[in-house]
């Protein structure tokens, strides 16, 4: 009956006009009569939906013969809340033709129609719970044996007499108190739920709550490896056995295998066993089920960078294997060969190839089953404003996780550095910073950090903070001696699902230690500018400058080269807000300075900038474009462009 009443609706409520065979695509649904649903949670639930604005997006297309089944949807829906009286009084559409093609391959095609639904509802009243019965079966009259007390059980239930009944809160509920007495040590409690309806009264509300025993773990099995040495997995995860029973405790194992970064699926569950002891307390098996993921891949593209001072054009290439050796040992190869032009492609002054190469090894458990080490060798072959250089490397290291919150590490590195094509005005022992620019130099220095993880993931924070520090000493051989310190605070709150706020902020000292190799080289000091720090400047702008040429001062005709400084701060503000999907909008505020001698950062020196940025979140990663809008003046600003342009790939920080 209610697909006969629709189908008539639907044809009588329309415009009197011959859209039979006519294609067309729903533009906008009208919604009379809801106000228990937004309009995306409605449409959510639907076949017919919306077309996007957005040309490149699938539109909806308009099928009559779904509205009758929709309608069925949205009384089945209101059903799921409580509403039981809910009906759907009408759903009209309205079809506009669309235009006939005049010229091109598809001429005399009609393109397609648009289309307007209006869906009129009558949502009627909910049905409130009327009574709530929570009983323990095995446990009548002895609350000793109940391991949720009286105010426990009403939290996990989440329901009130009075309220309105709804299913999903309902079945929330059940899983809640199964979840709250498996966190008691219960791996194999059990909660029946059931509802009865008597409309126009209520709903009665029972709960049968049967914990079990208390579990404690025993031995743990391991299926599905092949390729992976079970032994490295049970050093992973040899806390478990003797442990008493949690969620939590099995969420830390999936994990902790997880981390080892050669497994795409695991499944941890309790074996239930089949007798308790006198105490009602049992010890049960684990089984663990794993499904290795392929030792071996390979990443291939190319990039594109494009700042007010810097163009590069590149490609890449990735490649991974998770196991050497069958020992875990980690191989990765980066790689990227490109072109760079200062300022721009269209406007080259200098320019030269690019390159960059890093084999590395990762191993785990060497000396120590927590502790990671890392060797990596580097090349690479970059230009910069006013020089070139080829510089090769050598950076090993060991880090370890300290709880789940701290990590800390320590790298050495040592590095040579051969400069070319080098402007006049570096090539000389007497710039603003001193000592700091030498034809070649050697390096060794070594880098302690430790970084402190207060986030809901690691991977992609929503919420919370993550503290850091990365110290450098540098004197133990080579050219220079100094230290270099750079703590950092990076903080993440999502009051929506839509919308994050995020915050970043750092600052940086080098310390020159004696006279003859004091201070850090000119590729180490602290620059500002970019894509990743002050967008409203260009890559490596903000920062003390030498001038070349003839030049007596800076201007817009003599801007200067780039130094680095020994003294830096910089705090950046965002507001990300999701617009459709893959899609987000950024504003953003970014302050900082860079000046030459060791702590003289002040306030009143400080560059600001802000701006609007676009995110897209592809398969690869996270395209990212800012349009940086420099807002004081300050006496870096003297020659630089009031505004710049940012295209890179992943957020800021």
């Amino acid at each position: 009956m209610l697909t006969t009443a629709l189908t008539a609706l639907a044809a009588c409520g329309g415009r009197l006009r011959d859209v039979r065979g006519v294609e067309s695509k729903i533009t906008k649904i009208e919604l009379v009569g809801v106000e228990r649903f937004d309009k995306d949670e409605l449409l959510g639930y639907l076949n017919i939906g919306e077309s996007p604005i957005l040309p490149w997006r699938p539109t909806a297309p308009f099928i009559e013969a779904l509205l009758p089944i929709d309608a069925e949807r949205i009384v089945e829906l209101y059903s799921a809340v409580g509403y039981y009286d809910a009906e759907v009084l009408s759903m009209v559409p309205d079809t506009t033709l669309g235009r006939v093609r005049r010229t091109g391959k598809r001429k005399g095609q009609r393109r397609l129609g648009k289309t307007t639904i209006q869906i009129r509802v009558r949502e009627g009243e909910p049905t409130p719970i009327r009574s709530l019965d929570v009983r323990w079966p095995g446990a009548q009259g002895n609350a000793a044996k109940r391991p949720l007390s009286e105010a426990e059980v009403a939290t996990a239930a989440g329901q009130k007499v009075g309220s309105p009944f709804e299913i999903e809160a309902f079945s929330a509920g059940s899983l809640n108190l199964r979840q709250a007495l498996r966190e008691r040590g219960h791996a194999f409690a059990e909660v029946d739920e059931a509802a009865e309806v008597t409309l126009g009264e209520g709903v009665d509300v029972d709960y049968s709550l049967r914990p079990g025993p208390t579990v404690t773990i025993d031995e743990v099995t391991i299926d599905g490896l092949d390729r992976v040495p079970e032994r490295y997995v049970r050093a992973e995860i040899d806390f478990l056995e003797g442990r008493a029973y949690s969620p939590a405790l099995m969420k830390q194992v999936e994990n902790a295998i997880y981390a080892m970064g050669v497994f795409q699926s695991v499944t941890v569950e309790v074996v239930e066993p089949t007798t308790p002891d006198a105490d009602g307390k049992v010890v049960a098996d684990v089984r663990i089920a794993v499904a290795e993921a392929p030792t071996q891949s390979v990443k291939v593209g190319p990039g594109l960078g494009i700042d007010p001072v810097r163009w590069e054009q590149r490609a890449q290439l990735r490649y991974r294997h998770r196991n050497v050796g069958s020992n875990l040992t980690r191989f990765e190869l980066n790689a990227l060969a490109g072109y760079a032009e200062l300022p721009a492609l269209y406007r080259p002054e200098t320019h030269g190839p690019l390159l960059d190469l890093e084999p590395s090894f990762t191993q785990k458990g060497f000396l120590e089953k927590r502790t990671t080490w890392r060797l990596a060798p580097h090349f690479e072959l970059g230009i910069w404003e006013g020089y070139q250089f080829y510089s090769p490397e050598l950076r090993m290291g060991p880090q370890r996780f300290f709880t789940k919150y701290l990590e800390l590490g320590v790298t050495y590195n040592l590095r040579f550095v051969d400069f070319f094509n080098i402007d006049p005005a570096l090539n000389s022992d007497n710039s603003i910073l001193g000592r700091d620019f030498r034809d070649p130099y050697l390096i060794s220095y070594f880098e302690p950090r430790a970084t402190v993880y207060l986030v809901d993931s690691i991977l992609k924070p929503q919420n919370g903070a993550i503290l850091s520090a990365v110290y450098d000493i540098a004197g133990a051989g080579g050219d220079f001696a100094f230290h270099k310190i750079q703590p950092a605070v990076r903080a993440y709150y999502t009051p929506h699902k839509r919308v994050t706020l995020a915050a970043r902020a750092s600052v940086g000292f080098i310390f020159p230690i004696g006279d003859e190799r004091g201070g850090a080289p000119i590729d180490m000091n602290f620059y500002l500018g970019g894509a990743d720090t002050v967008r409203g400047w260009g890559m490596r702008r903000l920062a003390p400058k030498v001038l070349t040429g003839d030049c007596t001062m800076v201007s817009a005709d003599c801007r200067g080269i780039p130094v680095g400084g020994q003294s830096m701060f910089f705090s950046n503000a965002e507001v990300r807000v999701e617009l459709v999907k893959n899609v987000r909008g950024v504003a953003f505020f970014d302050v900082g300075d860079v000046r030459e001698g060791v702590r003289t950062i002040t306030p009143e020196n400080w560059a600001m900038s802000a701006g609007p940025g676009l995110r897209y979140v592809s398969p690869i990663g996270t395209f990212r474009l800012d349009a940086g809008i420099r807002l004081n003046e300050t006496d870096r600003s003297l020659g630089e462009r009031g505004w710049a342009i940012h295209l890179g790939l992943g957020e800021a920080f």
